[in-house]
């Protein structure tokens, strides 16, 4: 065997490999096997060598040793295309698993494989994660973590963990269960599967807590600065979430106080201070009996004063805030404010007859008054906000109680007629006072008639009849759709001040969003640092959310909710297809199916450019099969 120039170009020469041959008249010649190319990582001196090396792996089917890397892979090449070509009968077992180690090392894109032995497996999520990643790494959290103390890894895991939250809303243990059969977060991050644990998210989500008040003064000087916004309202509110389970020893979990009044499940308190663009400032805990009035000077008085512009910050509060001590408290500490005065309609007086006509952005009409209201036997500007729109809903909502009202007392009268139903006196009028706790005002536009027979403990009621009183339901319709606002601000630009306080619906659409999008519950948690450990990595989670949102929003995207933008990311997902060649080697290949157009549009928006995953293309060997000897030690076949 030797190796020549076949086509020379200039300075550029093409090589073959051929072997010489003699015809009957003695006349060499010279047979071309295969057609090498340029072989332009080798120099002039080194042909001569690679061909001599080629011809010993022929003639003898045995390794031949060479210092020089690339003149050694350069010869295995040759000649596993040889014997490709060829056949190879009396090549030596370490020749050939040397050549099948290099084949796999340096296979091409191009392949001879069976179809029939496809097979895709390990499918993975990863548009999702791929969303939450990039913005995690553009809130650049990473480095922060380091900062705090934690390792590389317990860093990355910290994120996933994050990323997990805002994509799969469950409990740690849950999450475990999405980490290893659904995401591929663990793939992105680097972090094995194996190790992934409930007791290593738990310890993650505890360390997070520890350091939550600096993660949150960090991310959000992040975004001011990322976004330059100029934070000149401050919303805050509170919320009810649910803990189920038996943990009887919390501090935060004793009560169950709330709108619907059940005692069933007990109640944690998350308040929450966020900017009119939706991104949080500041997040407090509390247990299900906190005062709500008795939160805002906690919850405000702890951000950092060098965090915001130096103008004065706007507090927007609702009715359930509003104290005397809350409104002094706000105006010593350099804030100006907006509250709804509770009831305060009727202690309304307006100041001019003058009344201003405005469309709110679903075009309805509201009309706002100037007037001021007397509080302690102080004078305080306010504005009269009377709304169609809202009168309309709670003239609904009015007369859907009036209904639930009237099917309570149907209840109660037909146990009176019923024999043997309940009518003892005392029984009868304490399932009047349970209806009239639960329906409150509804009670003063109806009045009941009982009459009664019988004496002493054989008193029963013999009769039971109400009528709606018509006069009182008029007058309490006629309050309906009125609010007034108390504010710092010069009470003369009345459609400003009702601008500013209706953006109080951002902080409601938050708790949306934490309570449906990331189900915010603290359920069968056993210590309240886990209680707060997993409101805290909600609370994380939205901070994924919002800044993803609003990364969107800025770039003219429709402002479409959470779940959506993971139903468009979801159908991107990570697979490995797995074939067999027809030399017997299996071919994995590690991918993401492409995205599809509006998850690319996303992506574009982000500036989203995703990763390869880490395991792209690997070459499995089929094992020789074991050979079978008997007694005398030989060969069975």
């Amino acid at each position: 065997m030797n190796i020549s120039a076949v086509y020379k170009k200039g300075r550029f020469s093409y090589y073959g490999l051929y072997e010489s041959v003699k015809d009957i008249d003695g006349n060499v010649h010279r047979i071309y096997k295969l057609y090498l190319g340029a072989l332009s990582r080798l120099t002039r001196e080194e042909i001569p060598v690679l061909a001599r090396m080629v011809t010993a792996m022929v003639t003898t089917g045995e390794t031949v040793l060479c210092e020089n890397k690339v003149l050694h892979d350069t010869a295995l090449g040759i000649y596993a295309k040889y014997i490709g070509k060829f056949g190879g009968g009396n090549t030596s077992q370490g020749l050939n698993q040397e050549i099948s180690e290099f084949e796999g090392q340096n296979m091409t894109d191009i392949v001879t494989v069976r179809l029939n032995s496809l097979v895709q497996k390990e499918a993975r999520t990863i548009g999702p994660e791929n969303i939450c990643h990039s913005t995690l790494k553009t809130l650049k959290l990473r480095s922060f973590l380091l900062q705090k103390g934690f390792s590389a890894q317990e860093a990355d895991i910290a994120q996933m963990q994050i990323a997990a939250r805002s994509i799969y809303p469950c409990s740690e243990y849950k999450t475990v269960k999405y980490l290893k059969g659904n995401s591929a977060l663990p793939e992105i991050y680097n972090i094995d599967n194996d190790k992934i644990t409930k007791d290593m998210l738990y310890q993650s989500a505890l360390r997070l807590w520890d350091i939550h008040s600096d993660i949150e003064d960090y991310l959000h000087g992040t975004v001011r600065s990322m976004f330059k916004l100029e934070e000149k309202i401050l919303l805050f509110d509170i919320t009810n979430t649910y803990f189920e389970g038996r943990y009887t020893e919390s501090d935060i979990c004793q009560y169950g106080r709330n709108k619907e009044k059940r005692d069933d499940c007990k109640i944690v308190v998350l308040a929450a201070v966020v900017n009119t663009d939706g991104l949080v400032v500041r997040t407090k805990i509390y247990e299900g009996n906190k005062n709500d009035g008795k939160t805002l000077k906690e919850v405000i008085g702890s951000l950092t004063k060098n965090a915001f512009a130096a103008r004065k910050q706007i507090v927007v509060i609702d009715a359930g805030f509003y104290t005397k001590e809350n409104i002094k408290w706000l105006t010593d500490n350099g804030f100006d404010y907006i509250t709804v005065l509770p009831a305060g309609d009727k202690k309304f007086r307006p100041s001019s007859g003058t009344v201003i006509e405005h469309e709110d952005s679903r075009h309805q009409c509201i009309r706002l008054q100037k007037g001021h209201v007397d509080i302690d036997g102080e004078s305080h500007a306010a504005l009269l906000v009377d709304s169609d729109a809202k009168a309309l809903k709670e003239k609904s909502m009015y007369e859907r109680a009036c209904k639930r009202y009237e099917e309570g007392l149907a209840l109660i009268k037909a146990g009176v007629d019923r024999k043997g139903g309940i009518k003892s006196r005392d029984a009868v009028n304490r399932r009047l006072g349970k209806l009239d706790k639960k329906y409150g005002s509804t009670r003063n536009s109806y009045t009941v008639e009982l009459t009664y027979s019988g004496e002493g403990k054989k008193e029963k009621v013999a009769s039971m009849a109400w009528s709606r009183n018509e006069e009182k339901s008029g007058e309490e319709m006629r309050f309906h759709g009125k609010y007034v606002l108390l504010t710092s601000l010069d009470a003369n630009d009345e459609v400003s001040i009702w601008k500013f306080y209706n953006v109080i619906r951002t902080v409601e659409e938050t708790f949306k969003v934490l309570k449906t999008d990331l189900d915010i519950r603290p359920v069968y948690h056993k210590s309240d640092d886990g209680i707060k450990a997993h409101l805290n990595l909600a609370v994380l989670a939205y901070w994924v959310v919002s800044v993803t949102k609003y990364r969107l929003k800025i770039k003219g995207y429709d402002n479409i909710r959470w779940s959506e933008i993971m139903r468009i990311a979801s159908a991107q997902v990570a697979v490995t297809a797995q074939v067999e060649t027809v030399k017997g080697q299996q071919i994995q290949i590690r991918q993401s199916t492409q995205a599809e157009e509006s998850l690319q549009e996303i992506y574009t928006l982000l500036n989203l450019n995703p990763q390869p995953l880490g395991r792209k293309k690997s070459v499995v060997h089929k094992k020789p099969p074991l050979k079978k000897c008997n007694s005398d030690n030989q060969v069975v076949t």
